[in-house]
């Protein structure tokens, strides 16, 4: 007995010494492990979320803000004082479940009251305070309390981290405008924090781990008064655009389509950039949104009233010809006093090309042709210079690379995603697109601003400055600073020796043809104004032309540059002109009866 005794006791000191030794190792070698796996258990890091930038007018007009909204949150079971709760918020029927099914209901529960008034959240705060089912929950909106240059400040949706990556699911994102644009300045940088819960995931105190930094403030050139006299003026030229349907017995408008822009040609700040029809930013970023109130906008297939028109490009027509002008002149091919005949048509290739006069006017200079807007002027220029009928001949590529020049075929950059950098056709794409070479008539579609020609108003805006500013140009921008950061303006010098012969032709076009009786010295406007119409082809054959007006004021020193187009309007003089002078009554501040 005493031998099996002695192997009994023996084998339970083995075991102890090794339980022994177990318990020492895995409260001195494994202590550090498995403090972290505690830590982690109630432990939780959380991103903080940045405080999104302002977007202000030059003048420091709020455009775009922040609001602080509650919405009452529940997260399922008992609800006490709910008769309470619905007196003061004005619900009906007992609070909705969450749906599970949802991420965001799992997570946060389920909505009951949206956007509580700020003088209900004490008493609110009072009734949820000892229920852990029922909390206020604080969320930043985007607020847009002006709605003045929709398309320019653009608006903010919630962040799907699917489509954005990086962004929490309850930030706000940039999708248009300059809410897009400048994205990266406005939102700043998501900063963490350590949260401390118990077992029950209640929240008990935090630590900051590194702050957010919140977004800076973006100051745009954008003149408030100038940019509502610009709206204001789309929305009075619809009287322009029906008068001339109804001269052409056309059916009237509700809605007008276009663009009026304004820019300082001294220092390139564009002052107002209205598009029309324009919309409710807040409609998107007001919770709960009203899916009537989007769709509206968003499947308005006609009108598209997202489209920021002043980015969008259109054949240029007669605003294109300055340019053309400028390559006759500094290329050579014809002087300031050459003469060529402004008649009713030329012919080329058997195909009759066809003047808007209609018959011989005379034998006119650039200037001449310039002012009176002479179509077969420039054919005969074009077909007068060497080796016109080669195709792709000097003077096509001369006036194309002076076109880029001046900034057309190419996006601007003014901070707007939208900007479309229009077209500027050449022998390759002409030969990609139609499988042709490029024929001669395409030189004189090419010359008059029609064909495969496309142009924004914003680079016809810019054409406009370079012209009033003899080739000296101050880029055009929208963005003055960033938060307390001004930024440079960019500038740039068009070479020329021909500048005071274009802009000869644009005092005259104002002066003593069709634009005189509008803006010219008989008008009452006390104000030297030199422009230039232009009026474009509309294929779709249903409509009336799309109509435009370049101008900038006064003759010398020119202190604005403004561009009128006008979607289908039918006739520049008619249609283009006056909305132009009822800009320019506006920036004078003159009183009409």
């Amino acid at each position: 007995m005493i031998p099996r005794l002695r192997l009994l006791l023996a084998i339970l000191l083995t075991f102890l010494v090794i339980f022994t030794g177990r318990l020492m190792y895995l409260q001195l070698a494994m202590t550090e492990q498995y403090a972290v796996l505690s830590t982690q258990n109630f432990l939780e890091e959380r991103r903080i979320s940045p405080l999104r930038g302002r977007i202000l007018a030059r003048d420091g007009t709020i455009l775009a803000n922040n609001r602080v909204a509650y919405d009452l949150m529940y997260t399922g079971g008992e609800v006490r004082r709910w008769d309470r709760i619905q007196y003061l918020l004005d619900l009906e029927g007992p609070p909705r479940a969450p749906d599970r099914s949802r991420a965001e209901e799992r997570e946060q529960g389920a909505v009951l009251a949206w956007n509580i008034s700020d003088s209900l959240i004490p008493a609110i705060e009072e009734l949820v305070a000892d229920q852990p089912n029922l909390y206020l929950r604080e969320r930043i909106e985007r607020t847009y309390p002006t709605n003045l240059a929709a398309h320019v400040v653009g608006y903010t949706t919630l962040a799907d981290p699917v489509r954005f990556p990086g962004y929490a699911n309850d930030e706000l994102v940039g999708v248009m405008g300059i809410e897009a644009g400048m994205e990266q300045a406005l939102f700043g940088a998501a900063g963490s924090k350590l949260v401390e819960l118990n077992n029950r995931r209640v929240e008990l105190r935090e630590t900051e781990l590194m702050p957010a930094q919140p977004g800076a403030d973006v100051r745009l050139t954008i003149d408030p008064t100038l940019q509502r006299l610009a709206e204001d003026t789309l929305l009075k030229a619809r009287d322009h655009i029906n008068a001339e349907r109804r001269r052409n017995r056309l059916p009237e408008v509700e809605t007008v389509r276009g663009a009026v822009l304004a820019a300082d040609p001294r220092t390139g700040e564009i002052l107002a950039m209205a598009s029309s029809p324009s919309f409710d930013q807040n409609v998107f970023t007001r919770r709960p949104s009203d899916p009537e109130e989007v769709n509206a906008i968003l499947q308005d297939s006609l009108n598209i009233p997202l489209q920021n028109r002043a980015v969008e490009p259109y054949p240029p027509a007669s605003t294109f010809k300055p340019i053309t002008s400028y390559t006759l002149l500094e290329h050579g091919y014809t002087g300031p006093n050459d003469r060529y005949a402004c008649n009713g048509s030329v012919t080329l290739g058997g195909i009759t090309w066809r003047n808007w006069t209609g018959g011989f006017r005379g034998n006119y200079t650039s200037a001449d042709a310039l002012a009176d807007s002479c179509n077969t002027y420039y054919w005969h220029a074009a077909m007068d210079t060497p080796d016109f009928t080669r195709g792709w001949a000097p003077f096509i590529r001369d006036l194309t690379a002076d076109a880029r020049l001046f900034g057309l075929g190419d996006i601007i950059d003014v901070g707007l995603p939208e900007e479309k950098p229009g077209r500027i056709p050449d022998e390759q794409w002409v030969r990609e697109a139609t499988g042709e070479p490029w024929y001669p008539g395409y030189t004189l579609n090419t010359s008059i601003g029609q064909g495969d020609v496309l142009s924004t108003p914003l680079q016809i805006l810019q054409t406009t400055m370079i012209i009033a500013n003899e080739g000296r140009l101050a880029k055009p921008h929208l963005v003055k600073a960033i938060g307390d950061e001004e930024v440079p303006v960019e500038e740039e010098i068009i070479p020329g020796r021909h500048w005071r012969s274009l802009k000869e032709g644009m005092r005259r076009m104002v002066t003593d043809h069709g634009s005189n009786r509008y803006l010219g010295p008989a008008s009452g406007i006390p104000l030297e104004i030199s422009g230039k119409t232009g009026t474009a082809e509309n294929s779709s054959g249903t409509n009336l032309e799309h109509v435009w007006f370049m101008s900038y004021a006064p003759r010398e020193e020119p202190e604005i540059a403004l561009v009128v187009f006008l979607e289908n309007g039918g006739s520049s003089s008619a249609v283009a002109v006056p909305a132009a002078r009822d800009f320019y009554v506006g920036y004078l501040g003159i009183e009409e009866e």
